[in-house]
């Protein structure tokens, strides 16, 4: 650069002056180019980020300020982030998730999101793209919660473990620790008891997952109750299920851990959108190029970057060309 390094307000104020979804649409384009496979028959999270350390509160000299909070869409099948759309709080992902829906493919894949966002609008908005969803029911949606809780007797569970008819069943266990766990799978497309199922659009199939926890002196039994449009299909369906927290553990976790996005104090919301992006991008090629790296962690592979970075990204520029 022959004026030299630019300083950190420079940064922000180009950064506070590109269009987000623009920036977004040529990263996610050019992050899909080194995929050869069709966007469907993918399995896409919807959850909320919150940007913490972006927030202020109010002084005698300014107000107060809120914290980035983001609304991300993440690809199971390519590692990626698909979309992104900045929210004001937590309440209006409800809202912002219709619009979303709009900016990467629906069609064909399943989508999922956490028990806030249920609702549906958003279901229908789903469906209406010509795609799936299995997502779970609480205690916000009333009568609905507490109708399934009284569904899923004991009595229910052993005939779908016995082989009810348009039912399905199926479990694993798996060790962590000192603890086992037993998930337990159960699906049917047994749904015209349910009066008010006309509002969920396309309601094909509900759902338990009943996991128990048994760590050798108390055993501790969880339930969560899902709602989908797929008709039976176990694997998928608990696939689905499983893959829900992918955007937690490898969308959001590496943005907090990976590239510390909540140690960034800035308050102009568009320049940190920006720059979230750009790491966002970052993630997507460090996670595609960790087998050239023998899979270590992507916080060492960025430190190998550091000692030559010229080098270092044309090897990874040839190694994302030639896979």
């Amino acid at each position: 650069m022959t004026g030299g390094i630019p300083c950190t307000k420079t940064y922000e104020r180009v950064f506070s002056i590109i269009d987000s979804k623009e920036l977004e649409k040529i990263f996610t384009e050019f992050l899909l180019t080194f995929s050869i496979s069709s966007t469907n028959n993918d399995i896409i999270n919807l959850d909320g980020r919150v940007n913490r350390e972006s927030s202020r509160n109010e002084t005698n000299y300014s107000d107060k300020v809120k914290p980035l909070n983001v609304l991300n869409a993440y690809s199971n099948k390519y590692g990626i982030c698909l979309a992104s759309e900045q929210i004001d709080d937590k309440t209006n992902e409800i809202t912002a998730i219709p619009e979303l829906l709009k900016r990467f493919n629906v069609k064909d894949n399943v989508i999922t999101w956490d028990a806030l966002n249920t609702q549906t609008a958003n279901v229908e908005a789903v469906v209406n793209l010509k795609g799936d969803y299995v997502v779970p029911i609480k205690g916000n949606q009333g009568n609905f919660y507490n109708d399934l809780v009284l569904y899923f007797d004991e009595k229910k569970l052993e005939m779908i473990k016995a082989g009810q008819t348009k039912s399905s069943y199926l479990d694993y266990k798996e060790k962590r620790g000192e603890n086992t766990i037993h998930y337990e799978y159960y699906q049917t497309e047994d749904v015209k008891w349910y009066f008010d199922r006309k509002k969920w659009k396309k309601l094909n199939s509900i759902g338990l997952v009943k996991k128990t926890i048994d760590n050798g002196k108390e055993t501790k039994v969880e339930c969560r109750y899902y709602i989908s449009s797929l008709f039976l299909n176990i694997e998928l369906f608990s696939k689905a299920i499983r893959n829900h927290w992918s955007v937690e553990n490898k969308l959001h976790w590496h943005l907090d851990f990976t590239f510390k996005q909540d140690d960034n104090t800035t308050v102009n919301k568009k320049a940190l959108m920006n720059l979230e992006l750009v790491k966002k991008l970052c993630l997507g090629i460090l996670t595609k190029v960790k087998p050239f790296y023998n899979n270590i962690s992507l916080r060492r592979i960025r430190k190998i970057l550091s000692y030559n970075f010229e080098k270092g990204l044309v090897d990874i520029m040839c190694y994302l060309l030639l896979v």
